[in-house]
Protein backbone atom coordinates (compact mmCIF):
# COMPACT_ATOMS: atom_id res chain seq x y z
CA UNK A 1 0.00 0.00 0.00
CA UNK A 2 2.51 2.51 0.64
CA UNK A 3 4.37 2.31 -3.09
CA UNK A 4 0.66 3.34 -4.06
CA UNK A 5 0.43 5.90 -1.37
CA UNK A 6 3.46 7.12 -2.38
CA UNK A 7 2.63 7.19 -6.82
CA UNK A 8 -0.76 8.76 -5.72
CA UNK A 9 1.10 11.41 -3.85
CA UNK A 10 3.15 12.42 -6.72
CA UNK A 11 0.37 12.51 -9.30
CA UNK A 12 -1.68 15.08 -6.75
CA UNK A 13 1.60 17.15 -6.13
CA UNK A 14 2.19 17.46 -10.00
CA UNK A 15 -1.33 17.71 -11.09
CA UNK A 16 -1.43 20.60 -8.69
CA UNK A 17 1.86 22.22 -9.60
CA UNK A 18 0.61 21.90 -13.06
CA UNK A 19 -2.73 23.93 -12.39
CA UNK A 20 -1.10 27.07 -10.40
CA UNK A 21 1.48 27.19 -13.62
CA UNK A 22 -0.73 27.08 -16.08
CA UNK A 23 -0.68 30.40 -18.00
CA UNK A 24 -3.55 32.59 -20.34
CA UNK A 25 -2.03 34.71 -23.11
CA UNK A 26 -3.73 38.05 -24.15
CA UNK A 27 -2.82 39.99 -26.99
CA UNK A 28 -3.31 43.54 -27.23
CA UNK A 29 -5.55 44.93 -30.24
CA UNK A 30 -3.85 47.90 -31.57
CA UNK A 31 -6.72 49.70 -33.18
CA UNK A 32 -8.77 49.40 -29.80
CA UNK A 33 -6.13 50.71 -27.47
CA UNK A 34 -5.14 54.08 -26.55
CA UNK A 35 -1.70 56.17 -25.44
CA UNK A 36 -2.24 59.56 -24.45
CA UNK A 37 0.46 62.17 -23.92
CA UNK A 38 0.63 65.28 -22.16
CA UNK A 39 3.63 67.62 -21.57
CA UNK A 40 3.43 71.18 -20.39
CA UNK A 41 5.75 74.55 -20.55
CA UNK A 42 5.81 77.80 -18.81
CA UNK A 43 3.87 79.30 -21.54
CA UNK A 44 1.42 76.18 -21.79
CA UNK A 45 0.96 72.55 -23.05
CA UNK A 46 0.77 70.33 -25.64
CA UNK A 47 -1.08 66.76 -25.92
CA UNK A 48 -1.56 63.72 -28.33
CA UNK A 49 -1.35 60.12 -29.49
CA UNK A 50 1.15 57.56 -29.97
CA UNK A 51 -0.17 53.70 -31.10
CA UNK A 52 0.45 50.64 -29.71
CA UNK A 53 2.23 48.56 -32.25
CA UNK A 54 1.62 45.12 -30.41
CA UNK A 55 2.06 43.56 -26.97
CA UNK A 56 1.26 40.38 -24.50
CA UNK A 57 0.22 39.87 -21.58
CA UNK A 58 0.52 36.71 -19.58
CA UNK A 59 -2.10 36.18 -16.40
CA UNK A 60 -2.51 32.94 -14.09
CA UNK A 61 -6.39 33.12 -13.69
CA UNK A 62 -7.25 36.90 -12.61
CA UNK A 63 -3.80 37.58 -11.14
CA UNK A 64 -1.32 39.19 -13.32
CA UNK A 65 1.94 38.14 -14.12
CA UNK A 66 3.91 39.78 -16.56
CA UNK A 67 3.84 41.77 -19.74
CA UNK A 68 5.39 43.48 -22.82
CA UNK A 69 4.28 46.46 -25.09
CA UNK A 70 5.58 47.94 -28.21
CA UNK A 71 5.17 51.69 -28.60
CA UNK A 72 5.41 52.93 -32.07
CA UNK A 73 7.10 55.82 -31.71
CA UNK A 74 7.02 57.37 -35.55
CA UNK A 75 3.32 57.67 -35.08
CA UNK A 76 3.12 60.50 -32.65
CA UNK A 77 0.68 63.09 -33.21
CA UNK A 78 -0.53 66.44 -31.79
CA UNK A 79 -4.31 66.98 -30.79
CA UNK A 80 -4.29 70.49 -29.58
CA UNK A 81 -3.13 72.38 -32.52
CA UNK A 82 -5.72 72.74 -34.62
CA UNK A 83 -3.63 74.49 -37.31
CA UNK A 84 -2.32 71.73 -39.72
CA UNK A 85 1.23 73.66 -41.03
CA UNK A 86 2.04 74.13 -36.93
CA UNK A 87 0.73 70.82 -36.22
CA UNK A 88 3.39 69.44 -38.48
CA UNK A 89 6.25 71.59 -37.62
CA UNK A 90 5.72 70.39 -34.18
CA UNK A 91 5.16 66.47 -35.13
CA UNK A 92 7.78 66.63 -36.47
CA UNK A 93 10.16 68.71 -34.03
CA UNK A 94 8.83 65.34 -31.81
CA UNK A 95 10.65 63.04 -33.81
CA UNK A 96 13.44 64.72 -34.10
CA UNK A 97 17.13 64.15 -32.79
CA UNK A 98 15.78 66.95 -29.94
CA UNK A 99 13.36 64.19 -28.60
CA UNK A 100 12.68 60.93 -29.39
CA UNK A 101 14.69 60.52 -32.82
CA UNK A 102 12.35 58.28 -34.41
CA UNK A 103 14.32 57.89 -37.21
CA UNK A 104 16.86 55.68 -35.30
CA UNK A 105 14.49 54.62 -32.46
CA UNK A 106 11.05 53.60 -34.03
CA UNK A 107 9.78 51.92 -31.11
CA UNK A 108 9.48 52.33 -27.10
CA UNK A 109 9.06 49.19 -25.29
CA UNK A 110 7.24 48.77 -21.85
CA UNK A 111 8.24 45.48 -20.28
CA UNK A 112 7.10 44.59 -16.89
CA UNK A 113 8.43 42.34 -14.47
CA UNK A 114 5.63 42.13 -11.77
CA UNK A 115 2.15 42.97 -10.93
CA UNK A 116 1.65 43.84 -6.87
CA UNK A 117 -1.95 43.73 -5.59
CA UNK A 118 -2.92 46.87 -3.73
CA UNK A 119 -5.46 46.99 -1.07
CA UNK A 120 -8.47 48.51 -3.32
CA UNK A 121 -7.47 46.14 -6.22
CA UNK A 122 -5.80 47.95 -8.47
CA UNK A 123 -1.98 46.84 -9.30
CA UNK A 124 1.30 48.42 -8.93
CA UNK A 125 3.70 47.67 -12.15
CA UNK A 126 7.12 47.42 -11.80
CA UNK A 127 8.56 47.59 -15.59
CA UNK A 128 11.22 48.69 -17.62
CA UNK A 129 10.81 51.47 -20.08
CA UNK A 130 13.21 51.63 -22.95
CA UNK A 131 13.14 54.68 -25.25
CA UNK A 132 16.26 55.50 -27.91
CA UNK A 133 17.41 52.60 -26.61
CA UNK A 134 17.80 53.63 -22.99
CA UNK A 135 16.29 51.67 -20.20
CA UNK A 136 15.15 52.83 -16.93
CA UNK A 137 12.97 51.20 -14.23
CA UNK A 138 9.32 52.76 -13.60
CA UNK A 139 6.43 52.03 -11.24
CA UNK A 140 2.64 52.69 -12.11
CA UNK A 141 -0.92 51.94 -11.18
CA UNK A 142 -3.23 49.63 -13.28
CA UNK A 143 -6.84 48.84 -13.19
CA UNK A 144 -8.00 45.47 -14.99
CA UNK A 145 -11.54 45.19 -15.88
CA UNK A 146 -12.62 42.16 -17.13
CA UNK A 147 -14.54 42.41 -21.11
CA UNK A 148 -16.02 40.34 -23.11
CA UNK A 149 -13.14 39.14 -25.17
CA UNK A 150 -10.43 39.19 -22.41
CA UNK A 151 -9.90 42.43 -20.41
CA UNK A 152 -8.92 46.13 -20.28
CA UNK A 153 -6.02 47.92 -18.65
CA UNK A 154 -5.67 51.47 -17.64
CA UNK A 155 -2.44 53.29 -16.73
CA UNK A 156 -0.88 56.10 -15.78
CA UNK A 157 2.40 56.66 -16.01
CA UNK A 158 4.34 59.87 -15.23
CA UNK A 159 8.17 60.07 -16.33
CA UNK A 160 11.22 62.28 -16.23
CA UNK A 161 11.92 62.47 -20.05
CA UNK A 162 15.35 63.64 -19.10
CA UNK A 163 16.45 60.08 -17.99
CA UNK A 164 15.81 59.03 -21.42
CA UNK A 165 18.17 61.71 -22.92
CA UNK A 166 15.18 64.01 -23.92
CA UNK A 167 16.45 67.05 -22.74
CA UNK A 168 15.39 69.62 -24.90
CA UNK A 169 14.69 73.45 -23.45
CA UNK A 170 14.64 71.40 -19.77
CA UNK A 171 15.23 73.72 -17.04
CA UNK A 172 17.65 70.62 -15.09
CA UNK A 173 19.66 71.55 -18.06
CA UNK A 174 19.32 75.02 -19.13
CA UNK A 175 19.79 76.15 -15.36
CA UNK A 176 17.45 78.79 -13.12
CA UNK A 177 18.16 81.30 -16.36
CA UNK A 178 15.54 79.88 -18.56
CA UNK A 179 12.27 81.63 -18.23
CA UNK A 180 10.76 79.38 -21.23
CA UNK A 181 11.80 75.46 -20.74
CA UNK A 182 9.83 72.57 -20.93
CA UNK A 183 8.79 70.58 -17.84
CA UNK A 184 10.58 67.20 -17.15
CA UNK A 185 7.58 65.52 -16.27
CA UNK A 186 5.46 63.53 -19.36
CA UNK A 187 1.90 61.81 -18.73
CA UNK A 188 0.93 59.13 -20.27
CA UNK A 189 -2.28 57.98 -20.00
CA UNK A 190 -2.71 54.22 -21.37
CA UNK A 191 -5.74 52.14 -21.94
CA UNK A 192 -5.24 48.90 -23.35
CA UNK A 193 -7.78 46.61 -24.87
CA UNK A 194 -6.14 42.74 -24.35
CA UNK A 195 -7.71 39.75 -26.28
CA UNK A 196 -7.59 36.16 -24.74
CA UNK A 197 -5.41 34.51 -27.09
CA UNK A 198 -7.06 31.32 -28.68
Amino acid sequence: MKPMKAIFALILTTALFSFQAAEDSYLVNGAASKLHWKAKKTTGEHEGNVNVKHGKLKMSGETPLRAEFVIDMTTITVTDIKDAEQNAKLVNHLKSEDFFSTAKHSTAVITVKKFTKNTNGTYTATADLMIKGITNEITFPVKFVKSATGYTATADITIDRTKWDVKYNSKSILGAAADKFIYDDVNFNVTLVLDKQK
